[in-house]
């Protein structure tokens, strides 16, 4: 057979599977919370603007502190006098006494070049806003950890409802199994003439909607998974499975101890230090500024248009000097915007403390919600439990026909809404626990 066709054929085959290869989704299995969390710190594709941010923030202090350095500049100016200016001289300079002699000094073109050499020796207002510099890197530092406990408690909250739908998904089908089993008997004594088809209809109503939990559980599942995916920074084709049940017992058991801090005040608290320096910055505006100024530079004078390279054509032009500027009246327009300032600062003060205030007062709560949801929960959990067992001994009854199928069908709906009252609980909870868990 012909090599290339031989080739041809083979590529054929292959590259379509080796398609199919790449193509195939990864499955990404999360084990723990502690796991997950850590990932979701390093890989969120949000981090990476905050980064860019704290960059920023970086250069633009290493810029503020320019003024330390001094300014060198290179300049060339050309110059074509079209007419030179008169100047009046006595006549008894050139030996005509009593007249006037109108004279013309200079040249008609002139060329200058050097260098220029600043420093900046005194400017208040330079070092102030180098000092806002800095504490807008502290603040981007700020906005980065107030932005990963809120990530954090996401993250917890959609990782313990993906938790709470998989173990709602195993109730529904123990509850579908039992269901199914009531309907089958329910016909078989409807065949036997022993119950009416009202009773076969209810049984079929209970099975329904556990189907239809079973699908509420399934999407709150899928729907938690996804937007684990995004925070987590994974590729969409990827699939993550939680590895992990949930232990209700272990948070019937533990209590927390004191809220952490919460980071969402840093933010505030380094606002308020940026209002006052730049409140103080706006007051040095009113301070003398002194700074020095070198120039090292030559100037060609020609009557004739050109430009000669030759040193012997360049005079030596330099020069040192010293600038003070002491601000006298400015309209009052740093005086208003000094009062501005200082309205700003004010303003940033009272957000802070009306946010640590506030923060205060939700820590106590959800101490107190968590306290109380955790009551709710093993409430819940022993009647869940409780109901259960009802359901099962009136299972017994019914088919040994010591009590009819409407008593032993509102034990059914008795134990389905138990376990709905003991998975809201559970929910509940988590969601708490999840604020909790972004505060260590």
């Amino acid at each position: 057979m012909n090599p290339l066709k031989t080739l041809f054929i083979l590529s054929a085959i292959c590259l379509p599977a080796l398609s199919v290869a790449q193509n195939k989704p990864d499955t990404i299995r999360l084990h723990s919370l502690p796991e997950v969390l850590s990932q979701a710190v390093k890989n969120n594709p949000t981090q990476a603007v905050y980064q860019q941010q704290l960059k920023q923030a970086a250069l633009n202090y290493k810029a503020s502190k320019g003024f330390i350095y001094p300014n060198a500049s290179a300049g060339f100016t050309s110059t074509d006098n079209l007419h030179l200016s008169v100047t009046p001289v006595p006549g008894i300079l050139i030996g005509q006494p009593g007249t006037t002699f109108y004279a013309q000094f200079g040249k008609k073109y002139n060329y200058s070049t050097g260098i220029t050499l600043s420093q900046s020796i005194v400017d208040w207002t330079a070092v102030m806003q180098a000092k806002i510099a800095a504490n807008n890197i502290r603040l981007s530092e700020a906005q980065r950890e107030s932005f990963v406990q809120d990530l954090k408690e996401q993250v917890s909250r959609l990782y313990f409802s993906a938790l709470v739908a998989k173990n709602a998904l195993k109730i529904n089908a123990v509850d579908k199994n039992l269901a199914d089993s009531i309907v089958a008997l329910t016909r078989q004594r409807l065949k036997e003439g022993t119950t009416d088809l009202l009773s076969v209809n209810q049984a079929t109503i209970n099975s329904n909607n556990i189907l239809q939990n079973a699908a509420q559980s399934q999407q709150l599942y899928d729907q938690s998974v996804e937007n684990l995916k995004i925070l987590l920074g994974e590729k969409p084709v990827n699939e993550l499975e939680l590895v992990e049940g949930l232990n209700v017992d272990t948070l019937t058991t533990s209590l927390p101890g004191d809220v952490g801090a919460d980071k969402s005040l840093l933010p505030y608290q380094q606002q308020a230090l940026v209002s006052e320096l730049q409140s103080r910055s706006q007051r040095a505006a009113a301070y003398p500024k002194l700074s020095a100024t070198m120039y090292l530079g030559g100037q060609q004078f020609r009557d004739d248009f050109g430009l000669s390279l030759d040193n012997n054509r360049w005079n030596a032009y330099r020069y040192i000097g010293v600038n003070l500027t002491v601000p006298i009246f400015t309209g009052f327009t740093n005086a208003n915007k000094y009062k501005s300032a200082l309205v700003q600062h004010d303003i940033a003060n009272l957000q802070y403390q009306n946010a640590r205030q506030q923060s205060e007062i939700n820590d106590k709560l959800l101490l107190k919600n968590y306290a109380d949801y955790l009551q709710a929960l093993k409430a819940s959990k022993n009647s869940f439990k409780l109901y259960g067992d009802n359901l099962r001994l009136n299972q017994q009854k019914y088919q040994e026909g010591v009590i009819n199928m409407d008593t032993y069908l509102r034990a059914f709906q008795d134990y389905l809404n138990a376990e709905n009252l003991y998975l809201n609980n559970l929910s509940q909870l988590l969601s708490v626990r999840a604020t909790l868990i972004s505060r260590q």
